[in-house]
């Protein structure tokens, strides 16, 4: 079979059937369309967080009380909650490594 006998049987099976080949190009359209439009979704995401995260810059650290939750299990000082004080507040402004600090 040689490439023009290809190319008439699939003219011909085409339009024997337009329902089918309509519905078969149609999934060919909405799957290329899902593809890119979820491409884009997450490409715009990655750019969203990443301006996010860097309008505060490089060198921040912020540091907040509470419980920290593991999904492994417990390891020592990680699974007690310590509650941090003015006086912790006041250490960190002591220290020559912070720059700014606030305590509120």
């Amino acid at each position: 079979m040689t490439l023009l006998d290809t190319l008439r049987y699939a003219r011909t099976a085409l339009t024997a059937h337009p329902l089918r080949t309509l519905l078969s190009m149609s999934g060919i359209g909405i799957g290329i369309t899902a593809v890119i439009l979820l491409t884009s979704i997450g490409d715009g995401i990655h750019r969203f967080v990443l301006a996010e995260f860097t309008q505060f810059g490089t060198n921040i650290l912020t540091v907040t009380p509470g419980k920290t939750r593991t999904h492994g299990t417990a390891v020592g000082s990680i699974s007690s909650a310590r509650l941090l004080t003015v006086d912790d507040a006041l250490a960190l402004k002591a220290s020559r490594y912070a720059q700014y600090t606030n305590a509120g």
